[in-house]
């Protein structure tokens, strides 16, 4: 790729020319076909699914792990599993908008 401003040639992935200073614009991808959506969002939804299910194993584990324990009163209990809970919405929500 060239710079449209000197006609130097550009190393891959500059963000300037290294001879001019002009910024690099990068033409826009081609669009997806709709095979090509239906593949990503396929892809997307077995992850989301996938770390659901890893985040549900982790919160059910956490909570298992709060009621054995001895030493733990119930509010401390609660508040493990309510941290947890915030962190697997936190985590479903960041895949969602990758969506």
């Amino acid at each position: 790729m060239y710079c449209q401003n000197c006609g130097k040639e550009l190393p891959v992935g500059a963000a300037s020319c290294p001879a001019c200073g002009a910024k690099v614009f990068l033409p826009p991808p081609p669009p997806l076909t709709g095979e090509q959506v239906a593949d990503e969002l396929k892809k997307a939804a077995k992850e989301l699914a996938s770390n659901a299910a890893s985040l549900s194993r982790r919160l059910a584990a956490k909570a298992e792990t709060a009621v054995k324990d001895p030493t733990g009163s119930a509010k401390k209990a609660a508040h493990k599993v309510a941290d947890e809970f915030d962190k697997v919405a936190k985590e479903l929500d960041r895949i969602i908008k990758e969506l």
